[in-house]
Order: C-alpha cells, then structure tokens, then sequence
C-alpha cells in the first residue's frame, strides 16, 4: 500500500486555523509521519500543538512568488501530498492561486476551502465521504490507482462513483455505462470500500459539487491532466470550476 508519509501544509489566509491542519492528521492512518507548515503567518505555536499530539511538524518560510515556492519546497522535502487553502478568486487576467497550484503540482494537491469548516473534530472526518468524480479517461484511471494504493478503508465509511453525462447517449453508451459502473465499484469493494456508483447529468463541475451535496461528500476526489486540462482560462474546465467553486475540499491527482 501506499503511504503519505509527509505532507506541506500551505496556506494564504490572514488567520489559519489549526482546526483545519489537525483534520489532516486522519492521514496517519495512511501513514503520516511530518507534517511541513508553510507560510503559516501567525501560526507560530503550531508545531509544539502538533508535537503533543504525536506529530513531528516543521515551519518553513520561502521568498518569491508562492506556487513556484510552493512546488520547489514540496519537491525539496520530498512530500508526498500538497494541502492548500489559498485563495481562489480570479484575478484580472489570470487564474487564481489555487488553479496555478494545480497546474504546476505534478503531486496530488489536497485543496481545502477558505469558506468551509474544517470537517469534524480532526481525527477521522476528512476522508470518511468520498466522491470519485470519473468519466474512465486516463487520468480518471491513474486517479482510481492512487486511490486503490490507499488502505482507504481504515478512515473511508463510504465512497460513491459519480459519472456525469454532458450529451444524448445510444443504447450502446448506456450499457457500456453500467458495466464501467458496475466495474468501478467492484475494484473499490474489492477492496474493502463501500462504494456506490451514481449517474448525473448536466454540466460536469455543477453536478459534481451537487453529487457532493446530496451525499454529504467530506471530500471530492479528480483526475487531472496539468496544464493542458486547465490552459483555457477564459472557457474554465470543470476541474478549474471545482477547485475554484466547491465548498468541501478537493484532492486534485495528476
């Protein structure tokens, strides 16, 4: 299996809260072992709060434009999962920081909402609702792998496979829909998820952040390919929209 033995914590916001970091410590369970703050202001006592609860942290402080920091310091300290909560807004002509992120992490990125509370009391909410957003293209796949690499069952409850269709399907399209599905949730209960499969239809990234909200997603799981998938910004693609619009976090796998 698997195992996020480190993690960089990074955040923007005026006044982090440590509430939101000790949610990340249900990854222990996935073999968490240090955890590395980054431009943390006014957070200075996190790594002793961190330290009694059983957990080594570091502070880091880095200079220049902060995605390119932050993809040079997760590559320097070796991490194996990026946690975020930047800011989201657009910003005249660009993206905004967190779709940057996205594009340039060739690391999963584990983006956590400015707007949302941090799910539950810390040690087992963030990943016990999952949605796996798929449509079984090859990065809908490398992500279901990473997935399959956890030993997700020690900390997920349940998981349920969203597909979203975006146009008329033939009766050919539908079967081969349901044996995806069907397929989809077999590898996951194999296992030992509970998963189950579930059809929407609409605009991708709509029905996505609906799917999270009619089953009480604490966390939304896609593919992406990087650069190419989010190049268009003025036409954004349904992960760009996601990432910039959900209010549960989004763990972006590349």
């Amino acid at each position: 299996m698997k195992e996020v033995e480190k993690l960089l914590y990074v955040t923007d916001v005026g006044q982090p809260s440590f509430a939101e970091v000790e949610g990340l410590l249900a990854l222990r369970a996935l073999g968490l072992k240090e955890v590395i703050l980054l431009h943390t202001i006014g957070a200075d006592d996190w790594e002793t709060r961190l330290a009694k609860q059983g957990m080594r942290a570091r502070t880091r402080t880095v200079d220049g434009p902060l995605v390119p920091a932050i993809v040079d310091a997760a590559h320097g300290e070796g991490v194996s999962l990026i946690a975020a909560n930047l800011n989201r807004r657009r910003r005249p002509f660009r993206s905004s920081l967190t779709t940057e992120l996205v594009k340039a992490s060739d690391l999963p990125v584990l983006i956590l909402p400015q707007d949302a509370q941090a799910p539950g009391s810390g040690e087992s909410d963030l990943f016990a609702h999952l949605i796996f957003a798929t449509d079984w293209s090859a990065v809908s796949e490398k992500a279901l792998r990473y997935l399959l690499s956890l030993d997700l069952e020690t900390i997920t409850e349940t998981l349920d496979i969203v597909h979203v269709i975006d146009k008329k399907l033939s009766v050919r399209d539908i079967r081969s829909l349901q044996r995806k599905l069907k397929e989809s949730r077999r590898l996951f209960t194999d296992h030992g998820i509970d998963a189950e499969p579930h059809v929407y239809a609409g605009e991708p990234s709509e029905e996505i952040m609906l799917a999270a909200k009619d089953y009480d997603a604490t966390c939304i799981v896609m593919g992406t390919t990087g650069k190419s998938a989010l190049k268009n910004l003025w036409s954004p693609s349904s992960l760009c929209r996601i990432t910039e619009a959900s209010v549960v976090p989004i763990l972006v796998i590349p």
